[in-house]
C-alpha cells in the first residue's frame, strides 16, 4: 500500500510541473501583452520607457525604466495592479496580476523627451501678445482671464499660447498666476518683455533684450531659439510713430491705394462707334434682310461593295505509274525418251534460248516446243 501512495504522490508531482511548463510562459505572454497596451493607451507616451523595459515573471510584474514625476511612477504602479484584465481567465473581472514590483526610476533627464510650460508675454503701443506652452487649455483659460487685470486696456492679447497634453506640469502654476507683472501703465511709445517657465518667477526685458537673455530665464524649460525668436517678432518689427508720423504714413499709404485702384480701373468706353446695327448688319428702322439660305450639305456617296476574290482552283491529282508486269517463268524443255535396246541413243539437239520478254507486255513469252 506505501509503495502504490509514494506512486500516486511522484505522478502527481509530475503532472503538476508539466502544468506548470505549459501554463506559465503562455500567462506570461498574455499578461505582458495587456499591461504594455494599458499603459500606451493611458500614459499618452510618457510611459515609453517603462514599456521596453516591463517584466513578467509568471503572475508577478516588475517595471523599470524612468518616467519625469513621482506621480507618473505612482500612477504606472496602481494600473498593473488594479487595471490589467484578461478576457479569457475565470474570473474575468478580476486582476490576474498577484504582485507589482516598482523598480521605476524618476529622472525627466533620461524619460521620454516632452515639453515643459513656458510663457512670454509682450506689448507694444496698443498691442499685446502672449506665447507659450501649457498642458492643459483649462490653464491657458485661468492665465488668459489673469492676464487681462495686468495689461492696459483694452486688454485684449493675441493668444499663441499652444496646448500640449504631453507637457510636463508646471513647477508652481498658483504662483505664476499670482506674480503676473503689472504693465497697465506702459506707455504706448514703449515696449515691454516678461517671460517665466512656469516655476512662479516673472522676469521682466526691455525691448532691446536678446535671444540668449531670454532663454536663460526660460532654461528650465528648454525652449528652442526660434520659439524666442518668433514670439518676439512683433514686438522687434513694432516702431513707434509720432501724431504727425501717423499722418503722414496714413497719407502714403491712401496716395498707394488710390494708384493701386487706378492701375486696375477699366478703360473709358469708345462713343464713335457709328450707328447702331442689328443683328443682320441692318441699321435701325429698315427692313430686315431675309436670311441667307443655308446650302444642304451634299450626300456622301458610300463605297462600292468589295468583290470577294474568286476561289482558288487546287491542282489536280497526280496519277502514279502503271505497275511493271514480271517476266514469265521459262518452262524447263521435257525429257528425252530412252533409246530402243541395243540402238545407241541420238543426240539431242541443243534447246533453242528463250526469246526475251518485251517491257511492260502484259503477254508471257511463248514457250519453245
Amino acid at each position: 500500500m506505501k509503495k502504490y501512495f509514494q506512486s500516486g504522490i511522484i505522478l502527481v508531482l509530475i503532472l503538476w510541473l508539466l502544468g506548470v511548463l505549459i501554463y506559465l510562459p503562455s500567462i506570461e505572454g498574455k499578461l505582458e501583452a495587456a499591461a504594455k497596451a494599458k499603459l500606451a493607451a493611458e500614459g499618452n507616451g510618457v510611459y515609453a520607457n517603462v514599456i521596453a523595459k516591463l517584466e513578467f515573471n509568471g503572475q508577478e510584474a516588475t517595471l523599470k525604466g524612468a518616467v519625469a514625476t513621482a506621480e507618473e511612477k505612482a500612477a504606472a504602479y496602481d494600473l498593473i495592479k488594479k487595471q490589467i484584465r484578461l478576457p479569457d481567465w475565470p474570473t474575468a473581472d478580476l486582476n490576474p496580476v498577484t504582485a507589482v514590483h516598482n523598480d521605476i526610476v524618476v529622472d525627466p533627464e533620461h524619460a521620454p523627451a516632452r515639453p515643459r510650460p513656458w510663457l512670454i508675454l509682450t506689448v507694444f503701443g496698443d498691442k499685446q501678445r502672449v506665447d507659450g506652452v501649457l498642458p492643459s487649455a483649462d490653464q491657458r483659460q485661468d492665465f488668459l482671464t489673469a492676464a487681462a487685470t495686468k495689461l492696459p486696456p483694452p486688454a485684449n492679447p493675441n493668444n499663441q499660447i499652444a496646448i500640449e497634453k504631453t507637457a510636463l506640469p508646471a513647477g508652481d502654476w498658483d504662483a505664476t498666476q499670482a506674480s503676473i507683472p503689472d504693465l497697465t501703465a506702459t506707455p504706448k511709445e514703449q515696449s515691454a518683455i516678461a517671460a517665466t517657465a512656469c516655476d512662479g518667477k516673472w522676469s521682466a526685458f526691455p525691448a532691446t533684450a536678446t535671444n540668449a537673455e531670454i532663454a536663460e530665464v526660460l532654461k528650465s524649460s528648454k525652449v528652442p531659439d526660434n520659439e524666442i525668436t518668433h514670439a518676439l517678432a512683433n514686438l522687434r518689427s513694432w516702431k513707434y510713430l509720432t501724431p504727425e508720423e501717423l499722418k503722414q504714413q496714413a497719407e502714403k499709404k491712401a496716395a498707394e491705394d488710390a494708384a493701386k485702384a487706378k492701375a486696375k480701373a477699366p478703360a473709358d468706353i469708345n462713343k464713335n462707334l457709328g450707328p447702331f446695327r442689328g443683328l443682320n448688319g441692318s441699321a435701325p428702322g429698315a427692313p430686315a434682310r431675309p436670311p441667307v439660305p443655308v446650302r444642304p450639305p451634299t450626300p456622301v456617296t458610300p463605297p462600292a461593295p468589295v468583290t470577294p476574290a474568286a476561289p482558288v482552283t487546287p491542282p489536280a491529282p497526280v496519277t502514279p505509274p502503271a505497275p511493271v508486269t514480271p517476266p514469265a517463268p521459262v518452262t524447263p524443255p521435257a525429257p528425252a525418251a530412252p533409246p530402243a535396246t541395243g540402238a545407241p541413243a541420238p543426240p539431242a539437239e541443243p534447246a533453242s534460248p528463250a526469246a526475251p520478254a518485251p517491257a511492260n507486255s502484259e503477254t508471257p513469252a511463248s514457250t519453245p516446243k
